[in-house]
């Protein structure tokens, strides 16, 4: 029997409930191969789980349930794992990216978005569309993920479409702004 995540792959019963299992041993220790503490979050990694929590976790959860919190990687961990028991499309290959990418942002220690002493947003060029992507895109996201994003003026576009489709507070004068704004100062050099 076939059935079809949300993202449009095949998933087969019998390896969603292998995955399951499998993924409730390796958290609670049981068998060989469990992972370990991520100790290096590789900025890759990291990457990677950014972009399978953006296609997996927020469809349910939005985002601001993951930004409000401050837990370790093992606390992660075990929620990802919850997560995953009860029916999430996260793919195996997307487990520890996932993991990483939320004890990188969300740990411990880690500054609230857009908190406006540790965001970095006062080095940002005083500019149209500064005030908009402070208040409406630094609550949700770290700094360093819009800094690093380097996208062209349409995958800004695309970006902001989707993020409002998520539920970021912007208005269409506001949208046009803040993408003039990311594409000229954080596109591609």
């Amino acid at each position: 029997m076939l059935i079809y995540d949300n993202r449009g792959r095949i998933v087969s019963l019998l390896v969603l409930v292998a995955l399951v299992a499998f993924s409730a041993a390796q958290y609670v220790g049981v068998g060989q191969g469990s992972p370990g503490p991520i100790t290096q979050l590789d900025p890759s990694l990291v990457d990677k789980g950014r972009k399978a929590f953006g296609e997996a976790c927020v469809q349910c959860h939005g985002i601001n349930r993951a930004t409000i919190q401050r837990k370790n990687e093992e606390s992660w961990r075990g929620t990802v794992y919850s997560m995953i028991s009860r029916g999430s499309n996260l793919m195996p290959d997307e487990i520890e990216p996932v993991i990483a990418y939320l004890t990188a942002t969300y740990g411990p220690g880690s500054a609230p978005p857009g908190s406006d002493d540790s965001s970095g947003s006062s080095a940002l060029p005083d500019e149209p569309g500064r005030e908009i992507l402070v208040r409406s895109c630094v609550q949700c996201h770290a700094m360093e993920m819009i800094l690093e994003a380097k996208k062209s003026e349409p995958e800004w576009k695309q970006t902001v479409d989707r993020m409002i489709g998520y539920g970021a507070d912007v208005t269409p004068e506001q949208q046009n702004l803040v993408v003039k704004y990311a594409s000229e100062h954080f596109g591609p050099r």
